[in-house]
């Protein structure tokens, strides 16, 4: 078989491996689902109680939302790139996965395509959906607007039952957008390395290096600030919060192209 790639190869072993990864990425999805439907009607629940009760507007109905969609999809994310290549800890496994015909290449677009691509798309949209159906629910049940003074003393209206992506995102959140790709490169990487257990070696394994990076870095800066003076109004480069932010974003995208170049080059050199 040749290993020059080959576009028409790359789609029949996408096409092939959603005979093998299909019907687990649908059972996590109705596990996810699952979740969302727990936590929402969960708030639901508590709030129409609370409204017989008692005054509730709902005004902090939904404010579980953002640290779930963060907390559960970088989980999500790392669980399923840390499963895709387990089966090549085990020999009887890992020799029909080698003997596909296909290229490491190919192979490893297809473990990107549906690590990244088709998990964080079906993330995305699950979630959203999930939230679509409760808000609307709600919405249509009655409203939650409150008004609020400013500064001036005009008054504000403020919608407590807006959608999920309808809400206000924090201008510092794109330089995080890296953080879901570099860990499923990192966990990738994991999968392929390790050859049992890859999940948690690969999981223990970042704990103990951002643990060590911290650690250090305190260290660092603590002998750097050691008997000096602070000046209040200190301005360069590095005291700028958008210039560290973009420094973050350079050094993780980095990070990132090269766990998929090392997951690459061990997935080539991968034998039984």
């Amino acid at each position: 078989m040749s290993n020059v790639f080959n576009f028409n190869r790359l789609c029949a072993l996408i096409r092939r491996q959603w005979v093998s990864v299909g019907r687990i990425y649908l059972m996590s999805l109705v596990i996810l689902a699952g979740i969302f439907i727990a936590f929402y009607g969960f708030n639901c629940y508590k709030y129409f109680v609370e409204l017989k009760v008692g005054n509730n507007i709902g005004e902090n109905l939904f404010s579980f939302r953002t640290p779930l969609f963060c907390i559960l999809g970088l989980f999500f994310i790392t669980v399923i790139s840390g499963s895709y290549f387990s089966n090549l800890g085990q020999k009887t496994k890992a020799i029909f996965e080698l003997m596909i015909p296909a290229s490491r290449l190919e192979k490893f677009l297809t473990s990107i395509f549906y690590t990244v691509i088709v998990s964080l798309s079906a993330y995305f949209l699950l979630f959203f959906l999930v939230d679509l159906a409760f808000v609307s629910h709600l919405r249509s049940t009655g409203s939650s607007i409150t008004t609020i003074m400013d500064d001036s003393g005009g008054k504000l209206m403020n919608d407590n039952w807006i959608y999920f992506f309808q809400l206000e995102k924090s201008e510092f959140l794109p330089y995080f957008y890296f953080l879901p790709f570099l860990l499923n490169a990192l966990f990738l990487l994991g999968s392929i390395a390790y050859q049992n257990y890859q999940y948690i070696k690969t999981a223990i394994t970042m704990i103990v290096y951002i643990a060590i990076w911290g650690l250090t870095f305190a260290y660092v800066m603590k002998l750097r600030t050691d008997n000096t003076i602070g000046l209040g109004n200190s301005t360069g480069y590095f005291h700028d919060k958008n210039n560290v932010l973009e420094i973050l974003l350079v050094i993780g995208i980095v990070l990132t192209l090269i766990f998929w170049g090392l997951a690459f080059l061990r997935l080539k050199e991968k034998e039984v």
